[in-house]
């Protein structure tokens, strides 16, 4: 009688500690998780592009400041973590993003700013299992190897080169020469859509020159190259650090011709430095949306200034695709993260009114998302054709 009292009190403690295990496990797995997630940001605050990287890195502080005024995700806070890396310090690329996987720990990364300094940065973050989403980036980091933890909140530059070639048909633009700092990255992937898509609107690229040096303030030598054509227009990406000097340089070696560009040259910087030199440009820029008019507000409301570049959205985009994509994994990193990211659909952006990603990871794009602009008296205006 004695014994089987006692494996009736040990049977009753056996069921009372799994009963507490079961409820410690129900509890936990419940159990709203509160702490702080780290994502790192990776952009030009110095240097080269220094006046994009910047508003990149605004436009990533606000949306993890939104986030976190309306309770965070699942109980835990952003916290972003900006680091410096422009162009023209490419080399520092690994020791950034080193710092960011191991000693910050961030579950993704918004940038790096443009094509360039990604190469070097893309195949630690894919061993790391580190989500990155960059705010300007091209398809051309995926020419050559299949990132499977790359994503881009950027609009398609196909779209916004065909913008380009249907003016430069209506206006008869049919003889174009292509002129590009250096055969990579973004002005290669821009170059190749235009050779490719250029026969479908009647238009002949004449001669394609490469200058050899992507942060290049001597055009020179180009510009002459071209001039020597029987040429209707130049198309050439530039930005804020070498426009007005690519356009004193044509003008100085008398070709006072079209020069067509992409998004690039819609740089307020530039509107600053050589206003009536920029009446000169023609591009294709992505037209603002009203999702894109009310950023901006809470973009100045923050800052004390609109945003002057279109990635500022894009950056913006890429904390709310990455916020989306914890809230669905539940705050898991790594492959859940990815595929969470993977399946977004219709977000709702501040560059595009809805997110979703092609089966590459690269945002897709209507084809009535860009517009053409030049300046006129310091503003930019829209050009209707």
């Amino acid at each position: 009688m004695q014994n089987t009292n006692k494996i009736k009190v040990t049977l009753s403690v056996i069921i009372v500690i799994i009963l507490l295990v079961v409820a410690s496990v129900y509890l936990t797995s419940n159990k709203k998780t509160t702490g702080i997630i780290k994502i790192g940001g990776i952009s030009a605050l110095t240097g080269v592009g220094s006046g994009i990287g910047e508003e990149e890195s605004r436009g990533a502080r606000l949306a993890v400041e939104e986030i976190n005024a309306k309770g965070g995700i699942h109980g835990s806070t952003l916290e972003l973590i900006s680091e410096d890396l422009s162009i023209d310090k490419i080399k520092n690329g690994t020791t950034v993003v080193q710092k960011l996987i191991n000693v910050d720990k961030v579950v993704a990364i918004v940038g790096p700013q443009w094509d360039e300094p990604a190469f070097p940065i893309l195949p630690l973050t894919e061993a790391a299992k580190v989500v990155v989403i960059g705010p300007d980036s091209s398809p051309m980091l995926k020419a050559e190897t299949d990132y499977k933890y790359l994503f881009s909140t950027w609009y398609d530059n196909q779209v916004g080169v065909r913008e380009l070639l249907r003016y430069a048909e209506k206006k008869g633009l049919t003889r174009i020469t292509i002129v590009k700092p250096t055969a990579s990255g973004f002005w290669e992937y821009t170059a190749s859509i235009f050779k490719r898509e250029a026969p479908n609107f009647g238009v002949t690229v004449i001669d394609e020159i490469d200058i050899g040096n992507p942060i290049t303030l001597d055009f020179k030598t180009g510009i002459m190259k071209a001039k020597e054509k029987n040429l209707d227009a130049i198309f050439v990406v530039t930005s804020d650090y070498n426009q007005c000097t690519f356009i004193k340089q044509a003008e100085q070696i008398g070709y006072n011709g079209i020069t067509l560009g992409t998004e690039a040259s819609g740089d307020p910087v530039s509107i600053e430095q050589c206003p009536k030199l920029m009446e000169k440009r023609l591009f294709s820029t992505p037209t603002q949306t009203e999702n894109g008019k009310a950023f901006a507000e809470r973009f100045k409301a923050r800052f004390g200034s609109y945003p002057r570049f279109p990635s500022a959205a894009t950056a913006y985009d890429a904390v709310l695709t990455i916020a989306r994509g914890l809230e669905k994994s539940n705050l898991k990193g790594g492959e859940a993260l990815r595929d969470a990211i993977a399946e977004t659909k219709n977000l709702k952006g501040a560059g595009l009114d809805s997110i979703s990603f092609n089966k590459i990871g690269f945002i897709n794009t209507p084809e009535n998302t860009f517009e053409m602009q030049t300046v006129k008296n310091g503003e930019f205006v829209k050009v209707n054709y």
